[in-house]
């Protein structure tokens, strides 16, 4: 199974890249399994972690913030299962951005590939005005513990406008 990643500071963009990919799946079905919310797009065998629809705050924004856990143990046994060798698993968002679940990336047969979205100061000033529940101190909190995880883990960085391969 292929895992693909996508993590950045807060309004960088990662749900929007997100949304052009889902588009360009076709039709997908939302299935929930307790904490682990995620869409199927079996034609293309593809996993999509979270629910996307019209919400502000969609992908994995809209799970439990005690859900890292069982997405790594659904995550652990998909791996596993011979059924699903070739399938893709894309996520992204601030659920599953962080060391403990980077570290259990790191126990898997096949690494990951992260990539770490950037966004200029003006696109995020301005996204993140229209995010009234979004306070200051934690955006720069999520956006430092962003920057530790490019900086201690394999990513590559990506820019404004980037698309899945």
């Amino acid at each position: 199974m292929r895992i693909i990643g996508l993590i950045g500071e807060p309004a960088a963009g990662k749900s929007t890249v997100m949304r052009a990919l889902i588009a360009s799946l076709g039709e997908g079905t939302v299935k929930k399994e307790g904490l682990v919310a995620y869409t199927e797009f079996a034609e293309k065998k593809t996993f999509v972690a979270g629910i996307y629809d019209d919400a502000v705050f969609s992908g994995t924004d809209r799970t439990a913030k005690s859900c890292g856990p069982k997405y790594r143990e659904w995550l652990a046994a998909k791996v596993a299962d011979p059924e699903y060798a070739d399938w893709n698993f894309y996520w992204e968002g601030e659920r599953l951005s962080n060391s403990k679940f980077f570290d259990f990336f790191l126990t898997l047969p096949v690494p990951p590939v992260t990539y770490y979205l950037e966004a200029d100061e003006t696109t995020l000033n301005e996204r993140n005005a229209s995010r009234s529940n979004q306070n200051p101190t934690w955006r720069k909190g999520m956006a430092t513990r962003m920057r530790n995880l490019r900086e201690n883990y394999p990513v590559t960085v990506v820019q404004q406008g980037f698309q899945f391969p």
